[in-house]
């Protein structure tokens, strides 16, 4: 299942508190990282595919 841009955003906002608290070691801490970049690279796939869909409604 795709998440939406707006899930997406939520995931890794939640990921930087765990990452700021104070309490998550530091394997969880990489681990959260890498999923962060993932979600990120995931967010600028979407943010492209509107932009692009929003160009060609705006040529029409």
């Amino acid at each position: 299942m795709t998440k939406t841009y707006e899930e997406l955003v939520s995931e890794l906002k939640e990921i930087i508190k765990k990452i700021e608290d104070n309490e998550t070691g530091l394997d969880e801490s990489i681990a959260l990282y890498e999923r962060g970049a993932v979600i990120i690279r995931q967010c600028e796939n979407l943010l492209a595919s509107a932009e692009l869909k929003i160009t060609m409604l705006g040529r029409d």
